[in-house]
């Protein structure tokens, strides 16, 4: 487990190194959302090893928890540019089919659009709320 442990963190701090990316707030609240999700559904699954599958259930969560964050920052962004309705979709690994709908509102708020997102997993409703989205 400590050998583990230590592989994980070493790889962190190369890939930190490689690169000037800089995650938002979304990826940073997705990815931590879905770190903490993973984390105890794996140790819960994982019964021979809860901290392992404490583990594996954290990294896999905090890059879907991320993933979906950057979808939702992109499609407010699109929304915003295009100023129509932006839907993307898809299905996960375990068949659940999740979109993320950018609808923008009428008008602008300072130099600023507000853009209705919503997050459905499986018909229904995860998640809704109105960013404001820099107008360039």
């Amino acid at each position: 487990m400590v050998r583990m442990m230590s592989v994980l963190a070493v790889l962190c701090l190369l890939l930190n190194g490689c690169t000037t990316f800089q995650p938002s707030s979304q990826q940073k609240a997705g990815a931590g959302i879905g770190a903490i999700l993973g984390g105890v559904a794996g140790g819960m699954i994982d019964k021979d090893n809860p901290w392992r599958g404490a583990v594996v259930g954290a990294a896999a969560g905090a890059l879907v928890g991320g993933t979906i964050g950057t979808i939702v920052e992109q499609a407010a962004k699109e929304a915003a540019q295009k100023n129509e309705t932006v839907k993307y979709t898809r299905t996960t690994s375990e068949g659940w089919k999740e979109e993320v709908i950018a609808t923008p509102q009428e008008g602008q708020q300072g130099d600023y659009k507000l853009i209705t997102v919503k997050t459905i997993r499986n018909g229904k409703v995860v998640s809704e709320e109105v960013k404001q989205v820099p107008i360039q």
